[in-house]
């Protein structure tokens, strides 16, 4: 897949605009919205199929493209084609990672997995407790949102060594806590 930034790429949407074909059954790019995709072709109604989404790991206004493994090279080719008037760059996953911690974005494995609810990973607006709806498991999710056992939080550390997933957090001689993730930020 490829994925844009618009606080990296301010012009994602327009090189989008001109590679993604979309029938008129599906929404449009510009209407699309966070949490919500898009299937639609490169170029016109005969072309590759993709599905473009909103759900990018930057916290800005970012796409993800997918597509067959075998289209990806063709997919890629467009898009750094439309690209080339609007100083499109490449991202590297060390960049992503570090846009998505600054972001406070959770990544499964690291700030949750399934020994981790919803509400101690910061994503207790997923679940629907309010609704009249009933699921499996709701009731103690309800007592798990009221008494959390961890809560997931920013550190800032003195020094230029960055903490590592895994590593161990100490207040005096007490384990407090665990790092998930962490990185080098110059905005942070």
């Amino acid at each position: 897949f490829v994925m844009f930034n618009y606080d990296i790429f301010p012009e994602s949407r327009k090189i989008l605009a001109d590679v993604v074909w979309t029938p008129p059954t599906q929404a449009a790019l510009s209407d699309l919205r966070w949490f919500r995709f898009l299937i639609g072709r490169v170029g016109d109604y005969d072309g590759i199929p993709i599905v473009v989404s909103r759900t990018g790991y930057t916290g800005e206004l970012g796409y993800e493209v997918w597509c067959h493994p075998d289209d990806g090279l063709a997919v890629w080719d467009a898009i750094w084609e439309a690209g080339a008037g609007h100083g499109l760059k490449p991202l590297g996953l060390s960049a992503l990672d570090m846009l998505r911690i600054e972001s406070a974005l959770i990544f499964a494995g690291y700030e949750f997995d399934d020994q981790i609810d919803p509400f101690e990973a910061g994503i207790g607006f997923a679940v629907a407790l309010d609704g009249e709806d009933d699921f499996v498991g709701k009731d103690a999710l309800v007592e798990r949102k009221a008494h959390p056992q961890r809560a997931l939080v920013g550190l800032e550390l003195a020094g230029h060594e960055v903490a590592a997933h895994g590593e161990c957090v100490h207040v005096g001689r007490s384990q407090v806590g665990v790092i998930t993730s962490g990185t080098r930020s110059p905005v942070l």
